[in-house]
């Protein structure tokens, strides 16, 4: 019986996803940081649900992206509980699928963001698009129209259009980021101070 106990804790452990996302609470506000990986979609989703968490009015993102899959779930959960979303372009980023738990929020606040250009590949803060990707069984990453596909109803179905068009202005292995002005005008941002 041991060994069997024993077993099973150490799949358990080998199954955890590693460096998942990290979620924290300061009064109202909720940080999300991390990669997006498979699971966090019940974190998120038992994070909100402590009684803590009726506090919560707005959540900070920084994040380099992840799986598609968890973010729509986690996007919906944003959503339902009619919560602001942020990214502080100073020292934060949100790029990939990160961006559909930004579009998301009921109020998206893009702040700091004015040292960000259009198409700006190298830099690691803000808002940053491209085409899906997939790893193969090769074990190399290549492009993915289905997660392609699957952003942009992310998109569409948080009611912001807009960030579909800035999908396809990246390859599935870089990254383009976007300016304060753009991410308002396209709707992705409906304020670039605050929260």
């Amino acid at each position: 019986m041991r060994r069997m106990l024993a077993a099973l804790a150490v799949i358990g452990l080998a199954c955890a996803p590693a460096n998942a996302m990290d979620i924290g609470q300061k009064g109202s506000a909720a940080l999300l940081s991390g990669p997006i990986k498979d699971g966090d979609e019940f974190k998120l989703r038992d994070f909100l649900a402590r009684p803590e968490a009726a506090a919560i009015r707005v959540i900070y993102l920084d994040s380099p992206g992840g799986r598609i899959y968890p973010a729509r779930e986690m996007a919906r959960q944003i959503r339902e509980k009619g919560l602001a979303t942020v990214v502080d372009a100073s020292r934060a980023r949100c790029e990939s699928a990160c961006t559909g738990l930004f579009v998301a929020g009921t109020r998206r606040l893009y702040i700091n963001a004015g040292a960000i250009g259009d198409g700006d590949a190298k830099t690691k803060r803000g808002l940053g698009f491209h085409e899906g990707n997939v790893l193969h069984n090769t074990g190399r990453h290549g492009y993915s129209g289905a997660a392609t596909s699957a952003m942009v109803n992310i998109y569409y179905e948080m009611g912001v259009p807009g960030a579909a068009s800035l999908i396809t202005k990246a390859e599935y292995n870089t990254m383009h980021h976007v300016s304060a002005q753009t991410a308002l005008s396209l709707g992705i941002a409906t304020a670039l101070s605050g929260p």
